[in-house]
């Protein structure tokens, strides 16, 4: 079996890594975004590209700017109503989940956490998921706001 970890960047870009049982990479996809010069220099330059597990498993502990997802995630629509909670105007969800990239998928279950404690720090009501799907709610940045 394999392990893959998916990594959200500070500037919204996703990577993912997939290892095999002995640790070793035998996968790295660009979900969202491009390699930049300082990415690319970081990773490949000052030797930070995670080649083992043991090195992503590193970042896990290191690196605070990154989000790190372990396991193949699961980004079915049924999984995401469910992690949001507001459960109101399903169908219009479901149908909005549909149109999105598997990129914009996973950065709406990444945002769902941070988008709930700004919604319990601002004392507002939650949107509906449909909203928070066609308005990308997903691509703001709700711990800074």
């Amino acid at each position: 079996m394999n392990r893959t970890y998916t990594v959200k960047l500070e500037n919204g870009d996703i990577w993912q890594f997939k290892y095999n049982l002995n640790g070793f990479l035998i996968a790295y996809n660009i979900l969202e975004g491009e390699i930049s010069q300082r990415h690319s220099d970081w990773l490949f330059v000052k030797g930070k590209f995670p080649y083992l597990e043991e090195h992503i498993k590193d970042w896990i502990k290191k690196q605070k700017t990154l989000t790190i997802e372990v396991g193949e995630p699961d980004i079915s629509f049924d999984a995401l109503w469910n992690l949001y909670g507001n459960k109101v105007s399903k169908f219009d969800a479901q149908k909005s989940f549909k149109k999105l990239s598997q990129s914009d998928q996973i950065k709406c279950f990444m945002a769902v956490p941070e988008y709930k404690k700004y919604v319990a720090r601002k004392c507002i009501g939650t949107a509906h998921l449909a909203t928070f799907i066609n308005r990308q709610y997903y691509n703001d940045d709700w711990h800074r706001a």
